[in-house]
């Protein structure tokens, strides 16, 4: 029997935390402290005979440095089923942690020491003892986070801290990761369901008080202030209090259906005052927005169209009188312009957006900077989609400039001065430089790409500090997951996927609300790219698994709004699965699945423009290279690509391939060395690209001279 058992024969404490009394140290071990002591064993496992996890040790206090550690902490090591041993740059300072480490190894438990690696790596971060313990590389539980934030390690950290939590009570870690996702989403379930209860509550409040606005017709008839409490309560307010409750979105649109039809009766009780229609106007605008984020984009425009008709009669009523329109109601019209480019490009109807921003920018009054800025932040956003690069980056510069923000970002003494830089103006300038750096992403600009992506991410971060709303953790997702595709691109693959699970952990809670369109795109399109990541260092099984689950989410989706956008990228999804799959060497299946892959794509892609046009023929060169072996063919294909996208990654490597096998070596190199010069990512496709097609047969003598061209 160990002797650092107590009588009873079993260890008093489950886990030991040795740390370093550092901030960032002490704050990572506090939390991951309370999450093992509240942790509780999932029942499924309970039933197999996994202990409960109950009790863990931690020192509170710095002690002094010694060779000889205090009796208790001595007992408590002693008396530890696991050491948790929480690992920075600081700690290879500690001869303290050092100690703790040693002591746990002479009890014979070395191969129970567990290291939450939170800054650093294994190199710099493991005290001395530690790098000697066999197998440690095993063990390590990684909270790392690229920006170094507390919540982005606590985050990960979350999720790591199982490893030992298992562990110490003897179940399989990847049947405790199962078993307590399974709890969460159950927990999330019944949160719906009472949720839903309370919308049932909240819609009887609401015919309520539209009762209650009638009976006091008289009263109100009196005081028109009391009409505009009711009006706001029941038109404005409830849906802001609803929107982060799981499955709210139908509910509060078909609230505000229903409400919108008796509003005129309410108007009347006020005399049929200007803030009255303000008030009205605004409500068919979040009813435009409650439909858009459902996908109903015909219904949301109609909404849309209604709050315009309110904003242009009051413009045009204070011209009459004033001769000019006043900077509340410019602003409205302006925003209501902007909101329906919003939903027009969400609905793959780029022109017709376009048209909208142009107009929304003629109105925005001078003084409304974040509302000048977010219509061009929307231009540049809909040019990206329509093809026309340098018009997006003009106006991506265009709205940091109306911010007074610099290109690569707000200052870092941004969230030490909220009158200087208003949460608007910071989220703003996230939602600037993030799609900015998506277009320098696409075309290939990769190292530009990452710091204008890195800067959205440290606004976001700054962003969260201020308010943890939902709105600023989904940017903050979309930025860590468009980072992420980009350091895939660069060869950083296991930094790209440890970003990649972090954020669909997060992503995964907030697509709970299956109506919410934008989140479970968010959700799919992280999918997606944690496929493309781990195709891309060869982990094709694990690819598989993350690009169907990309295609499951893109078919529901698809299904519920029958969006061109939403089509376009469902056949990115079938067709990456489908390139995937040809790596497997299931070629059968990579066969149907890009065939199935180009139907859909072919029917989209003419509604959508130039860049998605680019893709599918791209798409196209590479399925008739692969599978009709029809490299000529397979030329014309990608030079329609390239000429519809001039600067894509995609259609000049397939242009590539074509030439290759074609025999036009001389444009071949010339094409790969420019790729080549992209970073290690694009190398590393290249190379398991041309390994695919070898062993499905497709060979070429000229590939030896290609594999040294990637060496250079």
């Amino acid at each position: 029997m160990d002797s650092a058992r107590d009588p009873a024969g079993v260890f008093r404490y489950d886990l030991f935390f040795s740390y370093r009394h550092k901030p960032l140290d002490s704050e990572i071990t506090r939390r991951m402290f309370e999450r093992a002591e509240s942790f509780r064993m999932p029942a499924a496992l309970r039933r197999e005979g996994c202990r409960e996890v109950t009790r863990a040790f931690r020192d509170t206090e710095e002690l002094s440095v010694s060779r000889v550690l205090t009796e208790t902490i001595d007992d408590a090591l002693r008396a530890s089923r696991c050491l948790v041993v929480v690992c920075s740059a600081d700690t290879p300072y500690s001869e303290w942690v050092d100690r703790e480490i040693a002591v746990f190894i002479e009890c014979g438990r070395a191969d129970r020491i567990y290291p939450l690696l939170i800054t650093g790596d294994p190199e710099t971060s493991f005290p001395p003892s530690l790098r000697k313990v066999p197998d440690i590389g095993s063990r390590i539980m990684d909270a790392r986070a690229e920006d170094g934030s507390r919540r982005g390690i606590a985050s990960a950290a979350d999720g790591a801290i199982l490893k030992a939590i298992a562990a110490a009570a003897g179940c399989g870690e990847e049947e405790l990761r199962r078993e307590d996702a399974l709890r969460s989403r159950k927990f999330l379930r019944r949160r719906a369901a009472v949720a839903a209860a309370v919308l049932a509550t909240v819609t009887g409040i609401s015919g309520a008080l539209m009762h209650l606005a009638r009976s006091y017709r008289d009263e109100a008839a009196r005081g028109a202030e009391a009409s505009i409490r009711l009006l706001r309560e029941l038109t404005y307010d409830l849906p802001d209090h609803l929107t982060n409750v799981p499955g709210a979105y139908a509910r509060i649109a078909d609230i505000l259906e229903e409400n919108t039809e008796d509003l005129n009766d309410v108007l009347l009780l006020s005399g049929d005052r200007p803030d009255t229609r303000m008030e009205i106007g605004a409500n068919y605008e979040k009813l435009a927005n409650a439909r858009s984020v459902l996908g109903m984009y015909q219904e949301a425009l109609e909404a849309q169209d209604r709050a315009l008709e309110i904003y242009r009669v009051l413009a045009q009523e204070e011209t009459e009188t004033d001769a000019e329109v006043s900077p509340q109601t410019g602003a409205a019209l302006a925003s209501a312009w902007n909101n329906r480019g919003a939903i027009l490009h969400r609905a793959g109807d780029l022109a017709a957006a376009a048209g909208s921003y142009e107009e929304a920018s003629r109105l925005a009054p001078a003084e409304d900077t974040v509302l000048r800025a977010r219509i061009l932040l929307n231009a540049g956003a809909n040019a990206v989609d329509a093809g026309d690069a340098d018009a997006a980056r003009q106006l991506f510069a265009d709205s940091l400039d109306v911010l007074g923000i610099p290109a690569e970002g707000a200052p870092a003494e941004a969230d030490r001065d909220p009158d200087t830089y208003s949460e608007e103006v910071l989220l703003t300038a996230a939602l600037v430089l993030r799609n900015d750096g998506v277009l320098q992403y696409r075309r290939g600009s990769y190292a530009e790409a990452e710091q204008k992506l890195e800067s959205a991410c440290e606004l976001c971060a700054q962003l969260l500090d201020r308010s943890d709303s939902l709105q600023n953790r989904g940017e903050y997702l979309a930025a860590v997951s468009a980072l992420a595709a980009c350091v895939t691109e660069e060869g950083a693959y296991e930094r790209a996927e440890r970003y990649y699970l972090q954020a669909i952990g997060i992503a995964q809670v907030l697509a709970e609300d299956g109506e919410n369109i934008p989140y479970n795109r968010l959700l799919a399109e992280l999918c997606n790219n944690l496929g493309l990541c781990r195709n891309m260092r060869g982990a094709y099984a694990d690819a598989d698994e993350a690009y169907r689950e990309a295609v499951n989410k893109r078919e529901e989706i698809s299904a519920k709004t029958g969006a061109a956008a939403d089509r376009g990228a469902l056949a990115q999804a079938l067709l990456n699965t489908g390139e995937n799959a040809f790596k497997m060497q299931a070629y059968a299946e990579a066969e149907a699945l890009f065939a199935e892959g180009l139907r859909v794509y072919e029917e989209a892609a003419e509604e959508l423009g130039p860049f998605d046009l680019a893709q599918y023929h791209a798409w196209r060169s590479y399925d008739l290279l692969l599978f009709a072996r029809d490299p000529e063919e397979a030329v014309r294909e990608a030079r329609t690509a390239c000429d519809l996208q001039p600067d894509g990654v995609l259609p000049h490597l397939n242009l590539a391939y074509a030439c290759l096998y074609s025999g036009n070596y001389e444009e071949c190199d010339t094409l790969m060395r420019i790729l080549a010069s992209l970073g290690d990512g694009q190398r590393d496709t290249i190379r398991r690209d041309l390994e695919a097609q070898a062993l499905a047969g497709l060979t070429d003598p000229h590939t030896e001279t290609i594999l040294k061209i990637l060496e250079e």
